[in-house]
């Protein structure tokens, strides 16, 4: 008796899955960034890649390390976000004999997969910029607790993956993380840049009236709904939907929102 009562209950989780959860676990892959491109692009650059991407929220872990000054061990706090990459098909561009092509800069043949993250703080009364750091012993704590092995950004560096239409799986996926030390444990909002995902770019009149290039760069913003005295904020809140932005490397020159 109590299986049939149990049946219409699983029937209604069942559906109120994603079809795309339904086929496989998220694995706590809660945010999807969708490979978007407009004609414009797939005209410009003929050679156009662009990755689909699935982050987990942005957590915090915390890691007893030994001072380098007093040889004590201290709590170290660090963020760090994981992340599963596949490339995916561009649509063909339409033919334009006319249409003018960006040529300042060759690009690499194979194309290379080589991610690179800047996490900027925007509730701070100066921004504070920090970069993905290799830290093998806080890779492996994070590996432990998420239960699988994420490569850090110079251990994923490989040449980019055909492009296929299947649905991401371990065989096609690129698993990786980010790191960020020395974070204030009372900032509750940041902005992360994740490039490297896409090789777009396009060139545009700089503050000295020289063309500078900018890169096809996926922007995230998060929160946290606690302080650094709530030990229970463990992750950040997405703050809304990714996009797609067009930003120089130079993040101290890029206006920031």
């Amino acid at each position: 008796m109590k299986l049939f009562k149990l049946i219409p209950v699983l029937l209604v989780l069942s559906l109120a899955l994603p079809t795309g959860l339904q086929a496989q676990s998220n694995e706590g892959f809660v945010q999807n960034v969708s490979p978007s491109t407009q004609g414009d692009e797939r005209s410009r650059q003929r050679s156009l890649w662009v990755m689909e991407v699935d982050m987990k929220p942005l957590r915090v872990i915390r890691i007893n390390q030994p001072n380098p000054e007093t040889g004590q061990m201290e709590e170290q706090l660090y963020l760090y976000l994981c992340y599963r990459a596949i490339n995916r098909p561009v649509p063909a561009p339409a033919v334009r004999e006319t249409e003018p092509q960006n040529r300042i800069d060759p690009e690499p043949n194979p194309p290379y997969f080589i991610p690179e993250f800047t996490l900027v703080t925007t509730d701070t009364p100066e921004r504070e910029i920090f970069q993905d750091q290799i830290l093998p012993d806080v890779q492996a704590a994070i590996n432990a607790k998420e239960r699988r092995t994420y490569k850090n950004s110079v251990t994923i560096v490989q040449p980019l993956p055909e492009p296929t239409e299947e649905d991401p799986n371990d065989g096609n996926s690129l698993f990786g993380m980010a790191i960020f030390a020395g974070v204030d444990p009372g900032v509750d909002r940041y902005t992360l840049y994740m490039s490297g995902f896409s090789n777009g770019y396009r060139a545009v009149p700089g503050p000295d009236g020289q063309l500078q290039l900018e890169r096809k760069t996926i922007q995230q913003k998060f929160w946290r709904p606690g302080d650094e005295f709530d030990p229970n904020s463990l992750e950040f809140r997405f703050d809304g939907e990714p996009t797609w932005v067009y930003r120089p490397d130079d993040v101290t020159t890029s206006e920031e929102e």
